[in-house]
Parts: structure tokens; sequence; C-alpha cells
């Protein structure tokens, strides 16, 4: 199965969120639904108020986030465009400090959770145990629409290597009029997000244009045809334990507040 929305087509979800931790708006673009494989695919576009700082926190499924606007600092790393950042459950991260035209990024999970659990005030619930992993990656560079619609071939460049326990994550820019079979691991994982961050590409959904999301679980192989701007498009997939929710697992409580 595979789903997909374009932000534009999400703006109707759009809510300003205020918060003591945050300040900013949330657009919901994959809605969590019940699947017969247990999956609950869930991403949205996060924009954070200028200056405004989110605290460190962690969350309680694995998830990915794709800065895709304005500028931030993650702890001490600046955050050039398309910063990829993986956290596995329980792997505290942050604090997150957007710059002068706030920050934009999604955020992307293979099983829905339900808000940040902030440090120190939930320390209690922090997991001290078993393996967690944080993941950084960002493409080597940054193209305009210009120079997107000006290639001559297509370029595939692996952000998160592959490997038989972890997520993974891969750019791929197409010219105008191109197919390509977007990409997967050898293992497959518990599904991916691809994330239309410039131009336009059609699918057997029908026409996407950026910023825009697409899900498809594992096995689901997706190809797609850049129009005439041409495409970028970040896959990001999560790794196999990922398909299984932790909470459940774990017995937690699902919500912070």
């Amino acid at each position: 199965m595979a789903e997909q929305q374009t932000l534009a087509q999400a703006r109707g979800s759009c809510r300003k969120v205020q918060l003591p931790h945050f300040c900013g708006q949330v657009t919901d673009i994959i809605l969590p639904r019940e699947r017969a494989n247990g999956l609950r695919p869930q991403g949205f576009l996060v924009e954070q108020d200028p200056h405004w700082t989110l605290p460190t926190h962690f969350h309680q499924e694995h998830q990915f986030q794709l800065f895709v606007g304005g500028s931030a600092r993650l702890g001490r790393r600046e955050l050039p465009p398309l910063t990829v950042h993986y956290a596995s459950p329980h792997s505290a991260y942050g604090p997150l400090c957007s710059g002068d035209a706030g920050v934009a990024y999604l955020t992307l999970r293979a099983i829905s959770d339900q808000g940040a659990w902030v440090l120190p005030d939930k320390r209690e619930n922090l997991l001290l145990g078993g393996s967690k992993q944080q993941i950084h990656a960002a493409p080597s560079q940054v193209l305009d629409a210009t120079a997107l619609r000006s290639l001559r071939s297509a370029e595939l460049q692996t952000l998160i290597e592959p490997s038989a326990n972890g997520p993974a994550a891969w750019l791929t820019r197409l010219p105008p009029a191109a197919c390509m079979r977007l990409p997967s691991s050898p293992h497959d994982g518990a599904g991916r997000f691809h994330a239309l961050t410039r131009g336009q590409v059609c699918t057997e959904q029908g026409v996407l244009e950026g910023l825009a999301l697409i899900w498809s679980d594992p096995g689901v192989v997706l190809e797609v045809q850049a129009l005439q701007d041409g495409a970028e498009l970040v896959t990001m997939e999560f790794a196999p334990q990922a398909a299984r929710s932790f909470v459940e697992d774990m017995k937690l409580p699902r919500a912070p507040y």
C-alpha cells in the first residue's frame, strides 16, 4: 500500500500550537490509520516560530525528522538544508533553537506517537537501559530550482547507509521527464517515507508538487516520473524493529500530558 498528499492539500489541517515548550504551527500530511499490518504511519510539518528554543526531549517511537526550511541548531550542531535526523525510542535530543525565519521540519514515524516528553520534567519517564541510536546526515550540496531543471542525468546519494538492523536514507534528484524506481534497502525495513522537497513527480496515484509526502509499506516498489521542473526526493526507511510499537510492547503511557 502507498499513500500520498501534498502540503498544499493538507493545509486545511494546519493548527497553531502554543505550549510552554513549543510555539509554532503543525500541519498533518499523512494521518495514522488502522492497518492490517499494524503500521500507523504519521507525517506532519512543524513550523517553529523564530528564535524559539524547543527544550531537550524524547519520543517513544522511532522517528525521522527532515529539515526543509528556515534555519536551526540542534544542540551545538548547525542544521543545513535537507538534514535528516533519526532518533530511536527514548533517545533524548535538543535543544532545538530556530533562527531569524524560524525553522520548518517534517516529523515522520512508522507508528504514530503523541507529544514530546520534555526534560528534565519527564526524567522519571525516560528509560535509561537498552540500545539507543541517533543519526544525523545531510546532502553534499544543495541545488536550487534552476540547477535541478538543468540536471542531465539522475543522481542518487546515500545519506544513511542501510544495515540489517538500522534505518536508511537516500537523496534522489531527477532531471525533467526522467523515470526512476525510488531506493530501498535489501532488508526492506518497516516501510518508507519519501519527501518530495522540490519539483513535481507523477506516481500511480497522480501528480505531486513539493512539498509532499509519500508513504510506502514494506515490499511496495515505488516508481516516479519527474515533470518539467525535475524532482528532488529524500527517502527515509525505518528499521525492521520500528514495525512494532515500542509503547505497546513496553506497556508505557501513551502521552506525556
